[in-house]
């Protein structure tokens, strides 16, 4: 992706962005050392006067560390480095599993509908190959919990927001303490991963196309699907 063309954030927070997402997803591991800062610039289509910024921003927030002569490292870092402070807010507030899918409902059908008209080639390449991957999954019939939130993701990178992308890095932070074991028992209902898989289908062709609606109506289809379920399996009635 070549970043210099984007103009709706400072580039040094694009770069910063992406290299901090490589280190939220694991591609960038603690220890590994990045690319030395010409390269980095080169491979990102910046200055390196972005790059600079954006190693110097990602050291004041503890993902990395510059060892003098010998380049920038990732740190050591947990859930809560990467979520911030709001998570802790966030957490005093909560009143169960519902009001965290309630927020994403909201946050997630407006991603779509921005993802739909910002999503550029390397979004939409990303979303097609979890939706296939997530496809081979469901016929195999192996476990779709990774593909499925890298998904959520994706669509929500391809709105180019950095807010966003922070906000929906804590909400599924959260997700995993409130939601992780009742999620388990839905992954494991075969007809869910089936329908959570063409749902998904559903909303990259409606990003694809650039039909905003379409896609916020295809997220909103989704998710309120989970909730029912959820509901079902915990025994609420509505």
């Amino acid at each position: 992706m070549d970043l210099a063309r984007k103009k709706r954030t400072r580039l040094y927070e694009e770069v910063a962005e992406k290299i901090r997402h490589l280190i939220q997803d694991g591609t960038l591991a603690t220890g590994d050392q990045l690319l030395p800062e010409r390269q980095l610039a080169e491979t990102l289509g910046v200055s390196r006067s972005a790059v600079r910024e954006a190693l110097t921003s990602l050291v004041s927030q503890g993902l990395l560390e510059i060892t003098p002569g010998s380049g920038a490292y990732v740190k050591e870092v947990n859930i809560n480095d990467l979520i911030d402070p709001f998570a802790t807010i966030v957490l005093k507030e909560i009143d169960g599993i519902f009001d965290l899918l309630e927020a994403r409902l909201v946050m997630e059908t407006g991603a779509a509908r921005i993802a739909a008209k910002r999503a550029d080639r390397a979004d939409l390449y990303s979303m097609h190959e979890l939706v296939t991957a997530m496809e081979n999954d469901v016929k195999e019939g192996r476990n779709t919990d990774a593909s499925d939130s890298e998904f959520h993701f994706s669509v929500v990178r391809a709105t180019h927001n950095p807010v966003l992308q922070n906000l929906m890095t804590v909400l599924m932070g959260l997700m995993k303490d409130y939601y992780g074991p009742s999620r388990q028992k839905l992954v494991e209902q075969q007809e869910n991963r089936q329908l959570w898989s063409q749902q998904h289908g559903r909303v990259y062709e409606a990003i694809r196309i650039g039909d905003s609606e379409a896609a916020a109506a295809a997220v909103s289809e989704h998710l309120n699907t989970s909730i029912q379920e959820l509901k079902k399996l915990q025994g609420i009635e509505e």
